[in-house]
């Protein structure tokens, strides 16, 4: 009994984060008996392949990635992973623009947009819901609070490999694929031994928010509160096995010994089995043998042991995902492009691609707007005017006899499509580590309620792959015949488009001259871009003109909207640019005011897309899923007559 009170007094009193909520899930639970063959922190030799997939070390938490490498602090780990922009998701599906009504499970995976590229909201002319999914390293490895060893970079924009042939208005293949790529993770702040799992942070809002599915997952400050707690249990246990040892320890029995093991089992699972939940108690390893292990070396090392799994286990039970690597497609109006890192032969594995499930793929259809200027709550979407779907689309797999939609999360969502010398095919995967086949057998609306991942594709080589060969597959002849008439009717978004510069090349090369107001017959600037320019508002404000001299102070003030170039000159010194701009200056709450400003330098000018004009957001971009053949696609989800 007096061990009971200790017990909970130390646990109250030196943890002191106490919840009656219910228990955490088993995400965290000792992972000692699913580590087979773990070599633990010895593992220094390295695997022919850098990046696996496999289940992860935490129980219940799905699929994880890990090192086949050892990896030290800041390389690079993988190839960089494209970032696709969903705009404005919820509303066009339906719910307000102030209420999220609507969710599935692609909403799990996204990521708010200055993690992914810090201009990308300007970027896409777009302000009121932006986010961005990620496949690969973006959206696949799990989160330990207490182990965190990736750091996860941005996004850059590929003005290069954006168009192959002709410029905006010509192409194609415009606003058909992302712009963004290369978003590369590191290693964050220590040394990384081959075959450990690799970390993100997720934050700790995402498992506060979660509460009610997750349960009381740790966080990282619940570590230390649980080291602490873990040590005075230590001295607890110490204490009692030096009591029931004093005297004739000689004499004592293995059946005595026993007991006393079986006793502090009990009072171990007393502990664990505490009725008051709390993070720090989630945080204390599960097993009586693990927990005699964090007492010699703490829970830090026994948490960071246990998520290294054994090379042997890795390419055995791992999927390679470093067979291919980006690059710019060979393929013209594709963008980039998956390359082989290593030969391939015929009938070999290429890649793995778990597939996000969407079961409705009006999910992805977009929507005109209307607008009503006397009661603003009620503009909305015309639902009966639907204007294209999002770029997510072109990324996603489909059939035409089904709603459903599986969207790649890995470095396979690279392949292009070939449709007469294709070099891989598609199947589903066989490993039930990867793929539920039982799912194949439910109708689609099983996937509205399954808020995980079950299902998998694998791209199999139907000749042999050589190293730096392109990878492609056949998307089908439904998206083939869509694609040929989608290049047949393109003229482009509008007449003058001859006169569109991208504003992220405005943006880096001041030498692109602007065109004026009378030369782009205000097409570009003001219609389709955006321009500001920065400028003193107080000059505005305290005087009564309205034309004014630029001078170098005005780099302090604020970003005004251009709404029009008037004037271009060169100068003879450096042969650079200035500008006579017209600015719209809002003073005291009172319309804007319109005001010239005379010798505008080209570095005072940024440049943004207006709303709804960048390139993925254009009237008439080609759009269309990825086509699963019929023979593979199973009947229990044909849900369209």
């Amino acid at each position: 009994m007096r061990a009971i009170l200790f017990v909970s007094a130390i646990f109250l009193c030196g943890v002191k984060e106490v919840s009656s909520s219910a228990s955490r899930d088993d995400n965290d639970n000792d992972n000692n008996n699913n580590n087979e063959g773990s070599e633990g922190t010895h593992n220094f030799q390295t695997s022919s392949c850098s990046l696996y997939l496999a289940k992860s070390t935490i129980e219940n938490a799905g699929l994880g990635i890990f090192t086949g490498i050892p990896l030290r602090k800041g390389d690079q780990i993988g190839y960089g992973d494209l970032s696709i922009p969903i705009i404005d998701l919820d509303y066009h599906v339906g719910a307000s623009r102030i209420t999220e009504d609507y969710h599935c499970l692609l909403q799990e995976y996204i990521w708010q947009p200055h993690m992914v590229n810090s201009n990308m909201v300007k970027n896409e002319g777009t302000g009121e819901d932006t986010m961005a999914f990620v496949p690969g390293l973006g959206s696949l490895p799990n989160c330990h609070l207490c182990l965190k060893n990736i750091k996860e970079g941005k996004s850059e924009y590929d003005t290069a490999a954006r168009l192959v042939g002709g410029g905006r208005i010509m192409d194609p293949g415009v606003g058909a694929f992302t712009p963004y790529h290369n978003r590369s993770s590191k290693v964050s702040n220590m040394a990384v031994v081959a075959g450990s799992e690799l970390f993100v942070d997720y934050g700790n809002l995402w498992f506060t928010s979660r509460e009610e599915d997750l349960g009381l997952v740790p966080l990282a400050e619940s570590y230390p509160k649980a080291s602490r707690f873990l040590k005075s249990f230590q001295k607890l246990v110490e204490k009692t096995t030096s009591s029931t040892l004093q005297g004739d320890s000689e004499s004592l029995s293995s059946s005595s010994e026993e007991a006393l093991e079986g006793a502090m089992l009990d009072l171990f699972h007393m502990v664990i089995d505490f009725p008051y939940k709390s993070r720090p108690l989630a945080a204390i390893p599960k097993s009586w043998s693990t927990t005699k292990h964090a007492f010699e070396v703490g829970i830090y090392q026994t948490e960071l042991e246990n998520s290294i799994r054994s090379l042997d286990y890795l390419e055995h039970h791992g999927k390679c995902l470093d067979n291919i690597q980006p690059g710019t497609s060979t393929i013209p109006h594709a963008g980039r492009g998956a390359f082989a890192t290593r030969f391939i032969p015929r009938n070999g594995y290429v890649g793995i691609a778990p597939l996000l499930h969407i079961p409705d793929r009006d999910t992805l259809t977009m929507y005109a707007t209307t607008n009503n200027t006397v009661d603003p709550e009620k503009t909305g979407r015309i639902s009966q005017a639907a204007t294209g779907h999002q770029l997510l689309l072109n990324y996603c797999f489909g059939h035409n006899s089904s709603s459903l939609l599986l969207c790649p999360n890995t470095g396979t969502s690279f392949i292009n499509h070939d449709g007469v010398t294709p070099n891989t095919k598609i199947l589903w995967s066989e490993d039930p580590t990867y793929h539920t086949s039982e799912w194949m057998e439910e109708p689609v609306s099983f996937f509205d309620n399954i808020w995980h991942v079950g299902l998998a594709l694998e791209y199999v080589a139907i000749s042999d792959i050589r190293p730096g060969d392109e990878i492609t597959v056949d998307y089908g002849r439904e998206w083939e015949d869509a694609w040929l008439e989608h290049m047949e009717r393109w003229t482009g978004p509008d007449k003058d488009a001859e006169t569109y510069i991208l504003p992220q090349e405005l943006n880096a090369n001041y030498s692109i001259p602007i065109p004026t107001y009378e030369e782009d017959n205000n097409t570009m600037v003001g219609k389709t871009i955006r321009a500001e320019c920065h400028f003193m508002r107080e000059s505005a404000e305290n005087h009564t003109q309205k034309v004014w001299q630029w001078t170098e102070k005005d780099m302090n003030g604020g970003k005004h909207e251009v709404r029009r170039v008037i004037d271009r000159k060169q100068l003879p010194s450096d042969q650079s640019y200035v500008y006579t701009v017209e600015l719209a200056i809002q003073t005291h709450g009172k319309d804007p005011v319109p005001n010239t400003v005379l010798g505008v330098p080209r570095k005072a000018l940024s440049f943004t897309h207006t709303e709804y004009q960048s390139d993925s957001l254009i009237q008439g971009v080609f759009r269309h899923e990825m086509m699963i053949p019929d023979e593979i696609f199973p009947n229990a989800w044909k849900n369209i007559v």
